[in-house]
């Protein structure tokens, strides 16, 4: 009865809002296809920057590729924030928050934002309810407070022709580290999201409203686009969750593959992924976490997974320098909408290298562990 309940007040919910929506217009903010029937998402994640003594080639990276691209709409995917600077300040972070927004804000482009774990990791400096505050007084912030935590929400996208909802972008925060790993969604964030998946159903007649999700740290299932090979093999990256050596499986992914995921909990079933393939909903799930990793794939289910690497400049990344991933919907064929990668030393021209930070990848376990493995491996198999 309560879920019964629950599922009828998020229709009037979502009735009440698109009728806002509807009747304002332009005035609300409300995100639509353009007349040409696109529409444009660029995601930006893990800038992990803090205080006065910025690394200026992430916001100039944002800046150009913003000019270059000219999207409708941008989505940061977590890890805004550092966590390595241990007297920072609050102040510090909002200046850090400035910087990625900025160039935003100068060319008038809306964004959506959730944070990943080295935001909550600052917690203690900045509250989350602060942190969403500091977002949301930016005018061209389209974030909606979540019932279940400030950052897990969604946002429709209106269609050109219409007052319908034609697409949905779900926004999760993953949470923090828990038990040696990383929680990923709590039972509260799953039920909204079931309860917000029926409810946009039940206003478009029935069908599913074919939906974005962006979050920062992966679905363990995202290890479904991996193939267990021998540490000797080309390309093979051990995983220290598992102990066991992948190499990504070019039947049903492509893209860089450098380093083992850092999904939720293995041992734990947050049971999202189910839930994206019962309700029907999802065209594309895409994640942030680890920056080496910029692969795509489509799983059994034929939902669409994948990453974008990162960003920033005051973290490590991937070989092929730092990104940010671009997705173009067609309003007549929403589900097949194309996506691509954009490079630093592409957009700007300047070598992308970030030595220092570099040295700090997870990729340097692959070396120590194939030597591990050459001196060792016959005892390691034995005692598996």
């Amino acid at each position: 009865m309560k879920k019964l309940l629950s599922i009828f007040l998020a229709i009037v919910t979502v009735l009440t809002c698109s009728v806002f929506a509807f009747a304002a217009d332009g005035a609300s903010g409300a995100l639509r296809f353009g007349t040409d029937g696109k529409f444009k998402i660029m995601m930006i994640n893990d800038t992990q920057d803090v205080g006065k003594n910025a690394k200026s080639e992430t916001a100039k990276f944002i800046g150009m590729a913003l000019d270059q691209e000219q999207p409708d709409l941008v989505v940061f995917v977590g890890d805004q924030l550092s966590d390595i600077y241990p007297k920072a300040s609050k102040e510090d972070y909002k200046l850090a928050i400035d910087r990625i927004i900025k160039p935003l804000q100068e060319r008038n482009i809306p964004f959506l934002v959730t944070l990943g774990n080295h935001d909550h990791d600052r917690a203690n400096v900045m509250s989350e309810d602060e942190m969403f505050e500091v977002y949301a007084s930016y005018d061209n912030c389209l974030a909606v407070r979540g019932s279940t935590d400030p950052f897990t929400y969604n946002v429709p996208i209106y269609s050109s022709k219409d007052s319908s909802v034609a697409m949905n972008i779900y926004m999760m925060d993953t949470n923090n580290k828990k038990d040696g790993g990383y929680e990923g969604i709590r039972t509260n964030q799953l039920d909204w999201y079931n309860t917000t998946s029926a409810a946009l159903k039940a206003v478009n007649g029935g069908a599913a409203v074919p939906s974005m999700l962006f979050q920062h740290v992966p679905v363990k299932e995202i290890y479904s686009f991996l193939k267990e090979c021998d540490w000797k093999d080309d390309g093979a990256i051990y995983s220290r969750r598992d102990h066991k050596w992948y190499v990504l499986n070019t039947e049903v992914a492509q893209g860089d593959f450098g380093e083992a995921p850092c999904s939720e909990n293995f041992d734990v079933q947050t049971g999202e992924y189910q839930a994206w393939v019962k309700n029907g909903d999802i065209i594309g799930a895409f994640f942030a976490h680890d920056h080496n990793n910029n692969f795509v794939g489509t799983s059994a289910d034929g939902i669409k997974m994948g990453y974008n690497g990162g960003t920033g400049f005051r973290a490590y990344g991937a070989e092929c320098g730092r990104t940010i991933r671009v997705f173009n919907f067609d309003e007549n064929d929403i589900a097949n909408y194309e996506t691509h990668l954009l490079y630093y030393q592409n957009v700007t021209g300047e070598d992308a290298s970030n030595f220092f930070f570099d040295t700090f990848s997870p990729a340097i376990l692959n070396p120590v562990m194939k030597v591990v493995y050459f001196l060792f491996g016959w005892a390691i198999k034995r005692f598996k």
